[in-house]
């Protein structure tokens, strides 16, 4: 769920990106399918959706469901069908609320196969965020974090849309990032303590989750060096809260979902696996 998403998060990026939305929506009652296309503005690529209803985290064939559209735009079409520019569609059994979709959320569930969908495109094509800010909440909640955050209103106010019939507050997203794996590989020889090395072997001593996540941010900072973040950490790997003093030669940063992000310098590729994304890569010396 959404807001277990959030509890596991402890770093976030604050980007933006040109507005998606779903266009061309068809269904019937015979046949539990949602057919849609996802656009973007100012980009020539398509996806063309088929999304079953009846499946786990949806309906099913014991349910009456029915979809409420919803739409940011004055010119949406959700009278009759094919409903366009649509921003969110929602599934409901009776009064219950089953699940909620807008075009970020249908791709992330896609890729992490919390659905099933048929989908012609490639969706890389539509996950590419400029990046402006880079934060950490390791010491409270991330929602209450964001709560009256001074960046994301000053973002807000500043930044100019990417289109000029768009709102900024249409195009802002904020990205959760998840720590997923903690691996080390540690090599000995004779002349290696006995007792670091049975530490080592039993796991004593591993940084705490807390301390990666304050690695790991001033990692991306000092990486992509967002326009509204303060303090850019110039000597970092070098910090008195982060892994700089846990004793490793070497650690890195991997991205393992398939999304682009975009910094003065360059691009950041993230990948569907530990091996397939772009890695920051941090040797102590």
């Amino acid at each position: 769920s959404f807001q277990k998403i959030l509890t596991e998060s402890n770093i976030y990026l604050i980007a933006q990106r040109t507005e998606i939305k779903f266009e061309n929506i068809t269904f019937n009652s015979y046949e539990p399918f949602l057919n849609f296309e996802i656009h973007q503005k100012t980009n020539p690529e398509i996806l063309k959706i088929t999304l079953p209803l009846i499946q786990e985290n949806l309906a099913n064939e014991f349910q009456d469901f029915r979809i409420d559209f919803g739409s940011n735009d004055p010119f949406a079409e959700i009278s009759e069908q094919p409903f366009t520019r649509i921003n969110e569609f929602r599934l409901f059994n009776g009064d219950n609320f089953i699940n909620w979709f807008s075009p970020e959320k249908f791709l992330y569930d896609y890729w992490n196969k919390r659905i099933t969908a048929k989908v012609e495109g490639d969706i890389r094509n539509f996950t590419k965020y400029k990046v402006h800010y880079i934060g950490k909440a390791t010491d409270q909640d991330i929602w209450k974090r964001l709560t009256g955050h001074s960046s994301l209103q000053q973002i807000l106010s500043i930044e100019y849309p990417f289109n000029y019939d768009s709102l900024p507050t249409h195009e802002i997203i904020i990205l959760f990032l998840e720590f997923h794996a903690n691996l080390g590989i540690n090599t000995f020889d004779y002349n290696s303590n006995p007792e670091e090395m049975a530490n080592t072997l039993l796991g004593n001593g591993r940084p705490e989750l807390k301390t990666i996540f304050l690695d790991a941010e001033k990692a991306l900072i000092r990486a992509m060096q967002p326009k509204y973040n303060k303090e850019v950490y110039k000597n970092y790997p070098k910090s008195s809260d982060g892994l700089y003093h846990h004793n490793l030669n070497a650690y890195s940063y991997t991205f393992i979902d398939p999304i682009s992000l975009i910094y003065e310098q360059g691009i950041i590729n993230g990948g569907l696996t530990f091996l397939g994304g772009d890695t920051i890569i941090m040797r102590i010396i």
